[in-house]
């Protein structure tokens, strides 16, 4: 219980500098901002362009008070000693948050310093470009991020909305659509998440309060025609925040009501199909299971699927909460959660796209959901087993009539990415190699491809690595994952924080973890191994199944 109260605080301080932009996690994808908003910061610049060849580049300037920012950072360096006294097992240490007299201020330099380790640790390997300079009891950062076409920054573009919008309130548009409309006009349409409306409203006293100040604009390769942000001239239009401001409030509270459209003329930005941010990352997720470039062929036998539960969901509204309904994210529907098996001999790798093709209850009625985008959850990818032999997905369908009793017939499909067998080989020695600047050599899983270890610590059972594989566009395809010899205890993971392929070679970065929870010692430096392969004879399937007599009550 006392390591769990500890890493508590650990992540607390973490979402500290989450809010700061110093530390956004993975699910950034590289795209970090310096923003400090609600904790003393004063102003957020952001500017999206988008060029005539599709490129774009994404910049944000903060201006926030140097005093604020070093509590910040001390705050994050003293959470990180109490993760390490609990990695110990030493006893709880009492935190001091607090910056006395006897504290020794950072002088500029150690500062800066300071901050642009963060922040490049967690950008990884983006080409992300940061500036940190202080200036009159300010500090000022700026971060550029470039991305090759337009399709690539939709890709990240939660990340982008993010990053540009945390001044209001974390906007994070669930969804951007860029198209051409009937008249040869460029589209785009920002869909922000359901009940944001509803937190402007706890979130506006603070806004007032502070009297931050933030501004993201967008900038089109032609003039700006319409647009659902208040501000527009030539080719860019922009919204900008005054917290003391009542006014720039109220326009704010617009873009959480409905979705924000612009339409602009295309200046030659070429754009022959709709891009969907939401659904270009679900396919960005995809690629982490090596198999996403691969054609789907029909399944051929020993595919098996099976029902585990179904999870029905209602919603009452009663007298005087029709408002907070309105804002609520509640879905109703029944979900059947579903188990798929690989045929005998092949390892599950990932499941993706899962589709209800006829649903009907035990009175014949249909409960298909009724909808256009035909994924019914996101993609499921291997966790913790590495040889699993199946993976879990959800069928999402209408609420079934009241006097229903059963689903009677589901008729569904998914696509599947199986392996048969793995090239494998073991790292060793990896304190050593962490420090040495040669690269590791991995061609005997896949010709070409190369490990650089960037960061490595074991201590006390509890692993972690930094690492870059670099090679051919195949490298997305390696796993790797941490073994202490002779520990069953122990256990660990892989995530990806930045994948990247320019001129044919591609470079990706990852993370691996891992705890021991046994009391066996692995506290040695030399104790970890790293087991790295490839899988031969991987196969994406299109699986069509049925599911019979599901009953509800």
């Amino acid at each position: 219980m006392k390591i769990s109260l500890r890493r508590f605080l650990a992540l607390a301080a973490l979402a500290v500098l989450a809010a700061a932009g110093y530390w956004n996690g993975p699910a950034a994808a590289g795209v970090y901002s310096g923003a400090v908003f609600g904790t003393g910061a004063s102003e957020q610049y952001s500017v999206l362009t988008i060029n005539a060849d599709g490129s774009c580049r994404f910049t944000t300037k903060t201006i926030a008070s140097r005093t604020t920012t070093e509590q910040q950072v001390r705050l994050m360096e003293r959470f990180q000693k109490i993760s390490e006294a609990a990695d110990a097992d030493e006893a709880t240490p009492k935190p001091d948050l607090t910056v006395t007299n006897d504290t020794k201020l950072l002088t500029d330099e150690e500062l800066v310093k300071k901050i642009n380790e963060k922040m490049t640790e967690a950008a990884g390997d983006s080409d992300q470009k940061i500036n940190v300079e202080v200036k009159q009891g300010t500090v000022i950062t700026t971060t550029t991020h470039t991305f090759a076409t337009l399709e690539d920054m939709l890709k990240e573009s939660y990340a982008v909305w993010l990053a540009g919008s945390l001044a209001f309130g974390s906007l994070a548009f669930e969804n951007a659509r860029a198209e051409m409309d009937t008249n040869g006009l460029l589209r785009l349409t920002l869909t922000p998440q359901k009940g944001m409306d509803h937190y402007l409203k706890t979130l506006r006293p603070e806004w007032k309060l502070s009297g931050e100040k933030a501004e993201f604009k967008l900038v089109f390769p032609g003039k700006v025609v319409s647009s659902g942000f208040p501000a527009m001239q030539t080719n860019a239009t922009w919204m900008a925040v005054d917290g003391k401001q009542d006014e720039s409030l109220d326009a704010l509270a617009k873009l959480y009501a409905a979705p924000t459209v612009i339409t602009a003329e295309p200046g030659g930005l070429k754009l022959d199909q709709p891009l969907e941010s939401l659904k270009l990352w679900r396919s960005r997720e995809r690629l982490k299971a090596g198999g996403d470039d691969l054609p789907v062929t029909d399944a051929g036998p020993g595919f098996l699927a099976e029902a585990q539960s179904i999870t029905t969901t209602t919603l009452q509204v009663f007298p005087g909460g029709e408002e907070y309904f309105r804002q609520s994210r509640v879905v109703t529907g029944a979900v059947v959660n579903v188990k798929l098996f690989a045929p005998k001999g092949r390892t599950m790798k990932s499941v993706s796209n899962p589709r209800v093709i006829a649903a009907v209850d035990d009175k014949g009625r249909s409960v298909m959901v009724e909808t256009d985008d035909a994924e019914s959850s996101s993609d499921v990818m291997t966790g913790g087993s590495p040889d699993a032999g199946s993976l879990p997905i959800e069928l999402r369908l209408q609420l079934p009539q009241p006097d229903a009793r059963a689903i009677d017939k589901i008729s569904a499909e998914a696509v599947a990415t199986t392996v048969g067998t793995w090239k494998e080989m073991t790292l060793t020695n990896l304190q050593a190699n962490a420090t040495a600047t040669n690269e590791l050599d991995l061609s005997a899983v896949l010709p070409g491809a190369k490990m650089v270890i960037t960061k490595y610590t074991l201590k006390h059972g509890q692993f972690n690595l930094q690492a870059s594989l670099k090679g051919p566009p195949a490298v997305k395809r390696l796993e790797v994952r941490a073994k202490i010899p002779n520990n069953d205890q122990f256990n660990s993971n892989s995530s990806d924080r930045q994948s990247s392929i320019k001129n044919g070679a591609a470079t990706r970065s990852i993370v691996v973890q891992g705890y021991s929870f046994g009391g066996q010692d692995a506290s040695s430096q030399d104790a970890a191994v790293l087991v790295v392969r490839y899988p031969n004879d991987l196969q994406r399937e299109r699986v069509r199944f049925e599911l019979t007599s599901l009953d509800l009550l």
